[in-house]
Order: C-alpha cells, then sequence, then structure tokens
C-alpha cells in the first residue's frame, strides 16, 4: 500500500547531504535513461500557473510526478509570487506500478524557513548538485546575488558542498542586504558580508550564486576572472512574453557570461528550448554557442560527459528548472523516511 504524507511531518529528518545525494541519483538515472522522463509542463493564464515535473528513475524504481500552482506579481524588473499553494509528489514503484507515495507539501529541507515558505525548497538542492561537479573543489569566497528565500536556501546548500569562509551578498535593496546578514549569519560558518554594488559581489569569489527573481541580468560577464563558476536559477516561460506579462524573456545574466564560459552545463537544454528561457536560448539565438556545447546535468552526473578539465576554466551551471527525477528521488527519500518512522497514512 502507498502512503499519504504530509511534508510537515517530515521536518528535520532529512539532511542537506541526503537531500543532494538523493538528487543527484535521480539525475544519474536521466542521464542513462533519458526516454525515461519529460521536461517539465507548463500553463498560464495571466498570472495564474501550473507547473508538472514528470519523470522516471530506473535505478531508484521510482516514477510520477510533481504538481504546483502559483499566482504572481510582475513589478520592478522582478517576479514574485502572490500565492503558492501547497506542492504535491506523486510518486509510484515502476517494478510493480503500485502507489507508493503521495507527499502534500515541499519538503521542509531548511531549518530556517517559516510554515509559510515550505514550497520550492528543491530547487536549491538540484542547484548544489550541477555545482558540486563543476566548481572548483577549493571555492572559499561565494559571491552571491539576491536576498529571498531562494538566496537563503542555495546560501546554504553552497556552503555544504564546498569550504566556504566568505560570502559576499548583493541585491538592489540596502536594507535586504542588512536583514540577510543578521537573519543567516547563525546558519552558516562562512563570515558573511553585504556590499553596495553588483560587481563587488562577483570581484574575486571563487563561486558566484545568482538566486534573484530578476526579469534582468544582474551578472556581468565581463566581471568574470579565470576559474570562477557560475550558478543561476531564473528560468523563463515563452507564454509571459507571448500575454504580455514581461517585456522580453527574463534574464539572470547577460550574454558575455555565456561567451566567456569554456563549459556550461544546464539542468536540462530541452527545458530551455521549449521555452524559450533567455539565458540560454537569446546566446543560441545570436551565435555566441550552439545548443551541441550545452549539455544536460543528467549527462554529466552519469559521466556521459565532461565538466571542469582545468582550475582556470569559467563553468557555468543554468539551473533552469526542478526536474521530475530530482523530486522522485526525494520522494522515494521521504518515503523510506516515513516508513522507518512509522509517519503516514496507508491508502
Amino acid at each position: 500500500m502507498g502512503l499519504m504524507i504530509r511534508s510537515e511531518d517530515l521536518q528535520g529528518m532529512i539532511t542537506i547531504d541526503e537531500a543532494i545525494a538523493a538528487v543527484r541519483e535521480g539525475f544519474r538515472d536521466q542521464g542513462e535513461l533519458p526516454s525515461y522522463s519529460a521536461p517539465r509542463l507548463r500553463i498560464l493564464h495571466g498570472d495564474r500557473r501550473v507547473s508538472i515535473h514528470p519523470g522516471g528513475c530506473h535505478n531508484l524504481q521510482v516514477c510520477g510526478m510533481f504538481i504546483h500552482v502559483e499566482r504572481f506579481t510582475f513589478t520592478g524588473g522582478a517576479q514574485q509570487y502572490a500565492g503558492a499553494g501547497k506542492r504535491v509528489y506523486v510518486a509510484y514503484d515502476t517494478e510493480t506500478a503500485a502507489l507508493k507515495a503521495i507527499i502534500v507539501g515541499s519538503l521542509p529541507l531548511f531549518e530556517f524557513d517559516p510554515p509559510e515558505d515550505w514550497y520550492g525548497t528543491e530547487t536549491a538542492i538540484t542547484g548544489a548538485v550541477g555545482t558540486e561537479i563543476l566548481a572548483r573543489p577549493d571555492c572559499k569566497v561565494l559571491g552571491l546575488y539576491g536576498t529571498g528565500r531562494q538566496a537563503r536556501r542555495h546560501l546554504v546548500a553552497m556552503c555544504a558542498i564546498r569550504p566556504i569562509e566568505t560570502v559576499r551578498i548583493y541585491s538592489r535593496s540596502a536594507d535586504n542586504r542588512r536583514e540577510f546578514v543578521a537573519r543567516m549569519q547563525p546558519y552558516v560558518d562562512a563570515r558573511l558580508e553585504a556590499v553596495e554594488a553588483a560587481e563587488d559581489a562577483a570581484s574575486g569569489a571563487d563561486l558566484i550564486c545568482l538566486a534573484t527573481g530578476a526579469n534582468v541580468a544582474v551578472l556581468k560577464g565581463a566581471w568574470l576572472e579565470a576559474g570562477q563558476h557560475v550558478t543561476s536559477i531564473v528560468a523563463s516561460n515563452k507564454e509571459l512574453v507571448e500575454q504580455g506579462l514581461v517585456a522580453r524573456p527574463r534574464r539572470e545574466f547577460d550574454d558575455d557570461v555565456i561567451a566567456r564560459a569554456d563549459r556550461v552545463i544546464a539542468t536540462l537544454t530541452e527545458q530551455a528550448i521549449q521555452d524559450e528561457q533567455g539565458d540560454l536560448f537569446e546566446p543560441v539565438s545570436r551565435g555566441i554557442v550552439a545548443w551541441d556545447d550545452i549539455d544536460d546535468l543528467g549527462a554529466l552526473v552519469a559521466g556521459k560527459v565532461a565538466g571542469r578539465t582545468a582550475a582556470d576554466q569559467i563553468t557555468v551551471f543554468k539551473q533552469n528548472s526542478d526536474q521530475g527525477v530530482g523530486f522522485m528521488a526525494l520522494a522515494k527519500l521521504a518515503h523510506d523516511k516515513a516508513r522507518e518512522a512509522g509517519i503516514g497514512i496507508e491508502i
């Protein structure tokens, strides 16, 4: 029988390291058997959006989908949630076709998140999987763009995978920068520093993480230095442009970032093509890079393509969409934890 699980009942039961390891194995399965997965599907009406993430993991023996619904505001060059319903995992056993678990709510992976922010917790985990493979092992300085919920989560995730000693934080609001430092300093050993200019966060950083709600580029390729790694999370949908909700595709970095990169990995290039996501679609359209030069996270995790091959290379991981395989790997992890703890309702 399957389990119905309330995500809040799992609070404190899944560590960041366990979540990262699970999602890595999910993407390994995708890299080995990409036909058992599909890009995220989104449908929109005005500021209303439904997202469905299907995926199957043959080695983990789990498949299904993750679904969520939001409403948005688009103001001041940024996109923000105006409302977000509880997200739902629906997972099946691939070998028996039996329902394995229905999990209501995103997993409470970060101890500083209040219950009203328990959604979208998986994005930083996927970001950490790609970053862990591509960034230099000796990264000590993190340049972090953004001060919202995703920036908080990426701070902790990046510090979990690298020996970060200093974090330079930039956002447009000086008040938000100061509040972020005060709020998040207790959760990491690294020293947090607010910086006044966007370029200051990138200068001298080993690892740059863009975790913003921006619709316009916040990182310029001209600022990049040899050996740096960039992880970026903003994606987009062509439907946003077609419906007039935004003037042009969302961007988090400019074309020069891709032009200067020695290696570019996307969570899924098919997603970027399908959604015409600006950070990749526009540089390809302008001939700066070809789609054949951009590989998928699954192929990277599975060892089918190379990542960083030299310490002085500039690498980019475009976390352009959480995928069903990652959600299903987390669903299996949560199911196993719940079984062990006697949590959930048999259905």
